[in-house]
């Protein structure tokens, strides 16, 4: 089943006291577009992670923009991870030590107690990454991108097999309409034979040869017929069919053959001698720019 080049897909996750949250967005374009957008508070080398990120990513997607952002926040904000300055809290404790052998016991007007290391700036804090944690956290990072990427694929499923339908339904009432049309030649030719006929003798004023004149009259004839624009049209209404039940990408050869629909469409309407057959020509071009708009949006 064809895909569509719209969707969205969420994935997050955690680790050492952070959380991370990959949001991906997908929509239309013509080749396959990835933007990336890295977290400011993320430690090491992001080309790292975002180069594995895009080869798993083209890996999967064939056309589309996609806009990767990736979240990385601390969790401290839940209570799951606050960190000690140890080095501050020995400080703190060599400093009441000097204190007291300044002072002595009997100086001091109270302990250091627990409370009051709590609450001294900088003691506790959010623990902040260092390079170090880079690997861990590409590991992470990877492992929910591949989730994140295989929901969107699911998403871009679900739209595309709407889309597929919509387009099924557009190539049946353009094969009506082609049906329409073949029913319309047998008598559209004896009707121009007539005209034609009548034509050449008001001009001539005078008995014209019959085979003369059914050798001028074929010759006109042959420059109004439609009967190759037709077997091209059903040709490709065809190759849409089998192309549509398929699952590889579809947008860029349906966008392909609703030119060459258009083309030969465009030839039936100038060859056009009979408003009837006109009028169908005309509905076949707006069917065919219905077309066009959906390959705009399958991949």
């Amino acid at each position: 089943m064809p895909s569509s080049m719209t969707g969205f897909s969420e994935q997050s996750g955690s680790i050492a006291g952070f959380r991370l949250v990959w949001r991906l967005r997908s929509v239309n374009h013509r080749y396959l577009d990835i933007a990336f957008r890295r977290p400011n508070n993320w430690p090491g080398n992001w080309h790292d992670l975002e180069n594995q990120a895009n080869k798993r990513l083209q890996a999967r997607f064939a056309r589309g923009h996609l806009d990767c952002d990736l979240i990385l926040q601390s969790e401290v904000e839940s209570g799951h991870r606050l960190e000690l300055d140890r080095e501050l809290l020995q400080d703190l404790q060599q400093l009441a030590s000097e204190v007291r052998q300044v002072l002595g016991a009997e100086g001091m007007e109270g302990r250091l107690t627990l409370d009051r290391l709590l609450s001294w700036p900088g003691l506790v804090r959010e623990r902040t990454l260092q390079e170090s944690d880079a690997s861990p956290l590409i590991e992470v990072a990877l492992e929910l991108l591949e989730q994140a990427a295989e929901q969107l694929e699911l998403a871009r499923l679900r739209e595309g097999e709407a889309l597929t339908h919509v387009v099924r339904q557009l190539l049946d009432e353009f094969a009506a309409l082609l049906n329409r049309l073949e029913g319309l030649l047998p008598a559209l030719r004896q009707e121009q034979k007539r005209i034609l006929a009548a034509r050449v003798n008001e001009l001539t004023g005078t008995a014209v040869d019959p085979a003369d004149l059914a050798r001028e009259v074929a010759v006109l004839l042959n420059r109004m017929e439609i009967a190759e624009e037709v077997e091209r049209l059903r040709m490709h209404v065809r190759e849409l069919y089998s192309l549509m039940a398929g699952s590889a990408p579809v947008g860029r050869k349906l966008d392909f053959f609703c030119q060459e629909l258009n083309r030969e469409a465009n030839t039936v309407c100038s060859k056009s001698q009979n408003s009837a057959l006109t009028r169908l020509g005309v509905e076949m071009k707006l069917v065919i720019e219905k077309l066009r708009e959906q390959a705009q949006n399958l991949e």
